[in-house]
């Protein structure tokens, strides 16, 4: 059985070609709906109508629509092997369906993440394999659906950003309401400042994550970090945040080894946040009972300043290293709570970056270790590489 071919078209108009008045017509079936599946696969006019076939099929995940004399289950063995070989624009081959009978088949994929492909059959014993034309009309087609696609994934991104920063400024006022009110209760007994308490401290936690919400969407939407630095002690400030830890988890096995007056070029609340990104998460994710290390230095050829938590932890694959730094982790089990998005270090690696600096992770060990370099000479340079 052939595996797929990426024979070369050699028509350069597909308004050439045979069929190509239903070409137009289906396109625009497909631009007048969001129902993609269904505007593939409607009975008045379908991609079986594009050229001669015996049978044809439309499939997006586990949903199939067959279309004349398609066999569910030939369709669905046929792609799922698709779906494991490399990478083409389309595949052609002689198939045995489950009727017993050897079809050609032309399958082009639209969307391989979703497991979407076109696929149309023809009979061996009374047909030619599909030829150029069909190739051009079925490649022509499937470049549409991917302008589509990708038209209609920005246009979400867009309203998607535009929903959080309304979601997020709108929460804003209601939130200020509750924080102020619970700064005038005046408590009665113990109960009443342990509330109080705790409504300023779940007030401060939302402020946070919405804050945190709405700046990852500025990211998102192509905004750079503003950061306003000036003249200030990183060591003290790796000490402070060392020191919350120490109070938060007491338990937690912290170990530092510190140059002491190391001086930079900072925004302190940046660099703070990003601190306190990387520290919560080697708390988060370090092996129980081993230390969590913490390192200061400055070089001395260079004067670039490098920093580095290390700590004990399960193994992870390349791919999920890779984006560590990335706003949405791969190979991340999305029924964890707290996994889905890497908020924390998506914003990490944006500090570093506006205080002209470089972050990496790296693994070995057991260990996983983030590296920053920043510059030290409190230019505005690009810090030394790693």
């Amino acid at each position: 059985m052939d595996h797929g071919t990426n024979k070369p078209m050699h028509f350069a108009d597909p308004s050439s070609a045979p069929h190509a008045p239903e070409l137009g017509a289906l396109l625009m079936q497909v631009n007048d709906t969001e129902e993609l599946l269904s505007a593939l696969s409607a009975p008045e006019l379908n991609i079986s109508h594009l050229f001669p076939c015996h049978a044809a099929a439309v499939r997006l995940g586990d949903d199939i629509r067959l279309l004349q004399n398609a066999a569910g289950a030939s369709v669905r063995a046929l792609t799922d092997q698709l779906q494991q070989l490399p990478r083409q624009a389309h595949y052609q081959q002689t198939w045995t369906g489950e009727n017993g009978q050897a079809e050609h088949v032309l399958a082009v994929p639209f969307d391989r993440q979703a497991n979407g492909w076109l696929v149309w059959f023809a009979l061996a014993h009374s047909a030619p394999p599909f030829g150029d034309t069909e190739l051009q009309l079925a490649q022509h087609l499937r470049a549409e659906l991917l302008e589509t696609a990708l038209a209609r994934a920005n246009a979400m991104c867009l309203a998607q950003r535009r929903l959080i920063s309304t979601l997020g400024h709108g929460l804003c006022n209601p939130l200020q309401s509750i924080s102020m009110s619970a700064a005038l209760l005046k408590p009665h007994d113990t109960r009443s400042t342990e509330l109080r308490s705790h409504i300023c401290l779940a007030s401060e936690s939302m402020e946070h994550q919405i804050n945190r919400m709405l700046e990852v969407n500025r990211l998102n939407g192509g905004e750079s970090l503003r950061i306003n630095p000036v003249q200030g002690n990183l060591s003290n400030l790796i000490a402070s945040e060392v020191s919350r830890l120490r109070n938060t988890l007491p338990k937690l096995q912290i170990q530092t080894d510190i140059d002491g007056d190391v001086l930079c070029q900072m925004d302190s609340e940046r660099l703070s946040q990003a601190l306190r990104h990387l520290l919560n998460n080697a708390s988060q994710y370090a092996i129980a009972d081993t230390p969590v290390h913490i390192q200061l230095k400055r070089d001395p050829t260079t004067e670039a300043i490098r920093l580095a938590v290390n700590n004990h932890a399960a193994e992870l694959n390349r791919a999920r290293v890779n984006s560590l730094f990335s706003a949405i982790k791969a190979g991340e089990d999305e029924n964890r709570r707290g996994n889905r998005l890497g908020i924390g270090l998506y914003v990490t690696a944006h500090i570093i970056r506006a205080h002209g600096g470089q972050i990496r992770a790296q693994q070995a060990n057991g260990t996983i270790e983030f590296q920053i370099v920043l510059p030290g000479d409190g230019s505005a340079s690009q810090a030394a590489s790693f």
